[in-house]
């Protein structure tokens, strides 16, 4: 164990001894009125409560869109402080005990333990601790401790190891942890340390009641509350965004990687369509020096030399034009785009227009979608017969390859997924990224007798 660690667990040792030793003071104490706040105080305390309501909305909706924990997590542990103020105003602050009338040490001792137990979880999720084995050790242990308190409350109706060790202590000990073993610091992280140290400073001002110098009977812990859920309301979004921003570059990393590896295809295709126009240049100009007595049969060959010479040129710029990185949209025709996938594969395909149609997008990436597709089907048989029909607003590309097995069916637009050697992986990934993310379309796949069927809809 770390030495700070053990001065810390010493320090926290010695304040749970000191309350010990005065637990006529800290345990079973009947509730009363001790403070009583005036309409200023009044306000700015249902204000602070306004806030952290608003914050535990929006969470919860936001973990509705995005199914991210740490929203989850957040949005009861605000809920847990809602109550904890309102049960705690109920028993300690007029004219609250009036109005809100939530005055039960049971309840609002169950609020405090809830509060602890949503607000690790929390931290667990939002720092990733289960990397850190030695902060999510502490963070497992001090949530031990709080759960061994519930059966404890049930029986006194009242907390007795989470009175005897405060909350914003064990808060305390995770958060300076954190502080220390968290190696990864952006902005989330900041935003989270300072939220949680303003509440934890508040905390002991309030309890220790020198914040009675400061400020006589003023809601302090309200304001630090709200305070602290703005700060990491905001910490969230920005780790959401950070997150966003993290996958979009490693799907562009994908892309660039699909693309070199398109490239290395392009030139074998290159290599394989100019073989025989080479060789038959080579006859060409043999005939030319066998005939070079006979002008018409000279003007002939050249001029079938010539044609090669366009095929091959028209073969370089067709690859050129569909390898170009652009990111321009324009309208452009389904068929055609589709011809130029299969002229790139260099493959025979059926292409069956039922109902054509355009689309406006970027025509190189759904061509390289369409290559993707194709070249899947090749990869796993030589002699693969593929149709391509086109349905607006459908394209369905069927093959007889034999399907793809159950077991893995789901898994095969996950990136680096492959069941071939000297395979990356990602072609299918990349074929479902720019279908759904970059033209707002759907890709899915199924079975079809002896083969498998892609089916691609644009809405």
């Amino acid at each position: 164990m770390d030495k700070a660690l053990k001065f810390k667990l010493a320090f926290v040792g010695v304040v749970f001894f000191i309350f010990l030793a005065n637990y006529k003071t800290v345990l079973f104490v009947k509730p009363h009125i001790y403070s009583y706040y005036d309409l200023s105080s009044i306000a700015i305390s249902l204000f602070s409560l306004g806030i952290i309501f608003s914050v535990f909305v929006y969470n919860i909706a936001i973990y509705f869109y995005s199914k991210e924990l740490s929203h989850l997590y957040y949005a009861l542990a605000q809920l847990c402080v809602l109550f904890f103020f309102i049960t705690l105003e109920s028993l300690y602050i007029a004219p609250f005990y009036e109005i809100y009338g939530f005055d039960s040490l049971t309840i609002h001792s169950f609020t405090r333990i809830s509060l602890v137990l949503f607000s690790l979880l929390f931290i667990r999720e939002f720092l990733q601790t289960k990397e850190i084995k030695k902060l999510d050790n502490l963070i497992l242990v001090i949530l031990f401790i709080a759960v061994l308190d519930i059966p404890i409350t049930l029986l006194y109706s009242q907390n007795i190891i989470t009175s005897l060790l405060p909350p914003y202590l064990l808060i305390w000990l995770v958060v300076s942890e954190s502080k220390r073993l968290v190696t990864d610091k952006k902005t989330p992280f900041y935003l989270f340390y300072i939220g949680w140290n303003i509440v934890i400073i508040t905390a002991v001002l309030v309890y220790t009641n020198i914040s009675d110098l400061i400020a006589k009977d003023f809601p302090l812990l309200h304001i630090a509350f709200a305070i602290e859920s703005v700060l990491l309301s905001i910490a969230l979004a920005y780790k959401i965004k950070l997150l966003h921003d993290e996958k979009q570059k490693q799907q562009s990393l994908l892309l660039q990687q699909s693309r070199l590896a398109s490239m290395g295809e392009m030139v074998a295709s290159i290599a394989h369509q100019w073989r025989q126009p080479l060789t038959h240049l080579g006859y060409i100009f043999m005939n030319i020096k066998k005939n070079s007595h006979d002008p018409k049969i000279v003007e002939k060959k050249l001029k079938e030399a010539n044609d090669k010479l366009i095929y091959m040129s028209n073969t370089i710029e067709d690859f050129r034009n569909f390898y170009n990185p652009s990111k321009q949209k324009e309208e452009f025709d389904i068929k055609t785009s589709c011809e130029n996938a299969v002229k790139i594969a260099n493959i025979q395909v059926i292409i069956d227009e039922k109902k054509p149609f355009t689309f406006y997008g970027n025509k190189n990436e759904f061509e390289q979608v369409i290559l993707n597709i194709i070249n899947n089907a090749k990869d796993i048989k030589k002699d693969v017969q593929i149709t391509i029909t086109i349905n607006k607003p459908t394209i369905t590309i069927e093959d007889n390859a034999g399907g793809i097995d159950k077991k893995i069916i789901d898994k095969i637009f996950e990136p680096y997924f492959t069941t071939k050697k000297q395979n990356d992986g990602i072609g299918l990934y990349i074929a479902k990224t720019i279908v759904e993310k970059e033209m707002g379309g759907k890709l899915s796949v199924s079975n079809v007798t002896n083969g498998a069927r892609f089916e691609i809809i644009f809405f």
